[in-house]
């Protein structure tokens, strides 16, 4: 899927999140959106998913703006999206393999396939042997690495991850940007993080500052680097 942002202005209350963000994601972008925290890095996603409404501008998709579709068109090409949030968003009376389980279903995926791309994704987070545990017995951080399968095992071609290396272990971390990359291959992958991450080093760098798209192209170390100094 083709995404853009036109103008994009998003608005909490009175609040500007967004403003004035301007880029386009051609189909197979790999690209982190760094910034500090309260920079819009969260909003923009959710803003490409049709989840947080423009204010003013807009998104596309394939070239159709989000806000012209009817709620119907909206949630079928929400299909082709996976999100993965801060929070880890568990259904709380199901277990890990169920939630696990839960998009696939709805999306008629075959039994045999859904289980055994449970399987793979749990094991490759590190939650095989929680698998039939639920949400309530699990730490924040397995919590998360719960939340991060169930976008995974769905294959989306769009998929956008908010800060999925949060709470997690090194070790798990690169488990979990290996998957990331084995997923999003030929797809959209846009990850969201306050730094580079060092175990998915990808070809392109948004930096957002107050709301502001203030960088869009390769990686820079330097402006990281300076992030203290020119992005609050």
């Amino acid at each position: 899927m083709d995404l853009r942002a036109e103008g994009l202005t998003v608005r909490h209350g009175a609040r500007t999140v967004l403003a004035e963000v301007a880029c386009a994601l051609p189909p197979g972008t790999q690209a982190v959106v760094l910034g500090r925290s309260g920079s819009g890095k969260t909003t923009l996603l959710k803003a490409f998913a049709g989840l947080s409404p423009a204010f003013s501008g807009r998104v596309l998709w394939d070239g159709q703006d989000v806000a012209g579709l009817s709620a119907a068109e909206r949630r079928v090409r929400q299909a082709s999206f996976g999100m993965v949030f801060q929070t880890d968003a568990l259904f709380d009376s199901l277990t890990v393999r169920q939630n696990v389980l839960f998009p696939l279903t709805r999306r008629r995926v075959p039994q045999d396939e859904a289980h055994a791309r449970a399987d793979e994704v749990l094991g490759a987070v590190g939650l095989t042997d929680a698998a039939d545990t639920l949400p309530e017995r699990l730490s924040g951080g397995m919590k998360k690495r719960a939340g991060l399968a169930r976008a995974l095992a769905a294959r989306p071609s769009v998929l956008l991850a908010d800060d999925p290396f949060a709470g997690l272990d090194p070790g798990t971390a690169r488990q979990v940007a290996r998957v990331l990359l084995e997923v999003s291959r030929g797809g959209t992958l846009l990850v969201a993080a306050p730094e580079a991450p060092v175990d998915l080093p990808l070809p392109r760098w948004l930096y957002l500052r107050g709301g502001r798209l203030v960088y869009d192209g390769a990686p820079a170390p330097e402006l990281e680097r300076e992030q203290d100094e020119v992005l609050p």
